[in-house]
């Protein structure tokens, strides 16, 4: 089904995903952020005991935010990479990356308003 060497191939290329995961945390503040962020969403879910479908849709909205931000990372180096100096055209590329974050973001909000409004008004 599965030769041995894809699958080794496939095991190895997780060092190479692991790498790029401990450069974002250790290097990339924008991703500290949001992983911070999602931090303080996973204790609140213990907290206020949200629902399993509450659960997929906060994890989900995690991943996302977390993945594009990832992305956006990765454009911005390749982009400074190719182009060091100031121009228009790297900056709207960047531009456009930065604003896939601000989407999911922006939707991630909403779902934790939806999940979270109804617990903190029953706290009053």
């Amino acid at each position: 089904m599965f030769r041995l060497k894809t699958i080794k191939e496939r095991l190895y290329s997780l060092v190479f995903a692991w790498r790029g995961l401990s450069y974002l945390i250790l290097r990339e503040d924008s991703f500290k952020f949001q992983l911070f962020f999602s931090f303080l969403f996973i204790i609140a879910g213990f907290y206020f005991q949200i629902t399993n479908i509450e659960w997929f849709a906060q994890l989900g909205m995690m991943a996302l935010v977390l993945s594009v931000e990832g992305l956006n990372s990765a454009v911005e180096k390749l982009a400074d990479y190719m182009q060091p100096n100031f121009d228009k055209h790297i900056g709207k590329i960047k531009d456009i990356a930065a604003g896939a974050v601000l989407v999911a973001g922006l939707f991630a909000l909403a779902i934790g308003l939806i999940i979270y409004i109804p617990y903190f008004l029953d706290l009053i």
